[in-house]
């Protein structure tokens, strides 16, 4: 760990598994992913600042960045079981459930590796972009496919017009990921500066990293 003036600041990685050593100590990775499943769940019911505009992919994206494959499959999936429970879904819930499930993926794959606060933030907002045309994309798919309300035509223009009715729905979604992804980077990053106490459950092996200075 280095000193920036009198805050401590993780600033290297495990070279085993690309995550920071923090993250191994299990009680910190099941209270950090217990909270991310409440913020994403009350971003989508008691907080839901508006259609499309969630945290569900924040959360996914931190959870794949700091937390591991697992979690960051776990975490989307949860977010969305619960509150679909909530506020109820359709069959659509097979292609918004999977959409999460692959930003989650891609979080995990982009971001793992990444240190620092400023270039973490700054590929996770790229992320988070091209999360958003992920999950239109795929969902909008969805409808045409399933279609109940017979709203298309079959054949590739009821699905080209699927996408242009979905527009909207993207705006929104991509304004809702540049605020929310980098401001949750950001606020996750200064908790670990400010709050450098998260490490005192780490175990025994991870404690001599730190008091060595090796992360």
């Amino acid at each position: 760990m280095s000193l920036n003036g009198n805050i401590l600041v993780p600033n290297k990685i495990d070279k085993k598994n690309h995550l920071p050593i923090f993250n191994n100590t299990p009680s910190f990775r099941v209270f950090f992913a217990v909270l991310l499943i409440i913020l994403a769940v009350l971003g989508r019911t008691i907080f839901h600042l508006g259609e499309n505009i969630e945290f569900v992919t924040a959360a996914s994206l931190l959870a794949g960045s700091f937390l591991g494959l697992f979690w960051s499959i776990t975490v989307p999936l949860v977010s969305m079981a619960i509150s679909d429970l909530i506020i109820g879904n359709t069959l659509i819930f097979l292609f918004t459930w999977s959409a999460y499930l692959i930003i989650g993926i891609l979080g995990f794959i982009f971001l793992r590796s990444s240190k620092g606060i400023v270039s973490q933030t700054i590929k996770a907002t790229f992320t988070g972009v091209l999360a958003s045309f992920v999950f239109f994309l795929w969902t909008n798919f969805g409808v045409w496919l399933l279609d109940s309300f017979g709203m298309y035509s079959d054949g590739l223009s009821g699905l080209i017009e699927s996408y242009i009715f979905g527009l909207p729905f993207l705006k929104m979604n991509l304004l809702g990921n540049l605020f929310l992804v980098p401001l949750s980077f950001i606020l996750f990053h200064l908790f670990l500066i400010f709050y450098p106490s998260i490490f005192k459950s780490a175990s025994k092996t991870e404690r001599s990293y730190i008091k060595k200075g090796s992360y």
